[in-house]
C-alpha cells in the first residue's frame, strides 16, 4: 500500500476549497446603517421585595445607550448605567455591554423587549448587598416612536436587579421596577 504525499493531495484540496468560496451574489449586505444609534435614557426606580430584604428604595437612573443593529430586528446593546439613591443616600455606578433588543414590529411605533447585563459599583449600605462590586440583571418591555427626521423617542419599563452573585453571602439581591423615557439621536 502507497501513501499518498501532500503533493499529490494539494492539487485536489485547492480544486475543493474553490468550489466552495461564495460567490458574490449568494452573500448578505450588511445592514445599511451600521453605525451606532445612541439614545439617552432618564427616569425612575423603586424596589420590589422578592427576597428576605426589607429596604424600600428610590431612586433616579441615567443610562446612555449605543444599540449596533444585528439584522432587520435584532440590536446589539451597550448600557452605561447610574442610578442616585433617596432613600437611603448612594449610588449605583455600572456598564451593561451585553445587552439585546428585538423588535417585535415595525411602522411609527414599535414595541420590543430587552435584555441585559453587566457589572456595578455602589456606596449604597442595605442588607440586600453585601458588597460594592456587583452584577446587574435586566430585562423589560418597551415602544420605539419615530418622529421621521426629528429623531426616535422611546419608553421602557424594566425589572433591575443587583447582585454579587454569591460571592459574599448573605446574597439577597436588589430588585427594582424602572420606568424610563428616552430620545435616540440617530
Amino acid at each position: 500500500m502507497r501513501r499518498c504525499g501532500w503533493k499529490r493531495g494539494a492539487p485536489a484540496l485547492a480544486a475543493a476549497l474553490l468550489s466552495l468560496r461564495a460567490s458574490p451574489a449568494t452573500c448578505q449586505a450588511p445592514p445599511r446603517n451600521a453605525d451606532p444609534q445612541l439614545a439617552l435614557f432618564g427616569g425612575f426606580g423603586y424596589s420590589v421585595r422578592v427576597t428576605a430584604g426589607r429596604t424600600e428604595e428610590q431612586f433616579g437612573v441615567l443610562q446612555p445607550q449605543a444599540a449596533f443593529r444585528l439584522g432587520q430586528r435584532f440590536q446589539y446593546v451597550v448600557e452605561a448605567h447610574y442610578a442616585r439613591d433617596f432613600r437611603p443616600d448612594g449610588f449605583v455606578a455600572g456598564l451593561v455591554p451585553a445587552g439585546a433588543r428585538y423588535l417585535l414590529g415595525s411602522g411609527r411605533a414599535a414595541p420590543y423587549l430587552q435584555l441585559g447585563a453587566g457589572f456595578c459599583w455602589t456606596d449604597l449600605k442595605i442588607e440586600e448587598i453585601s458588597r460594592r462590586f456587583n452584577f446587574i440583571l435586566q430585562g423589560g418591555v418597551g415602544l420605539l416612536g419615530d418622529r421621521g427626521g426629528a429623531g426616535t423617542w422611546m419608553i421602557d419599563a424594566r425589572w433591575l436587579h443587583y447582585s454579587n452573585a454569591g460571592t459574599v453571602l448573605p446574597n439577597l439581591g436588589f430588585n427594582a421596577i424602572v420606568l424610563l423615557g428616552g430620545w435616540r439621536f440617530r
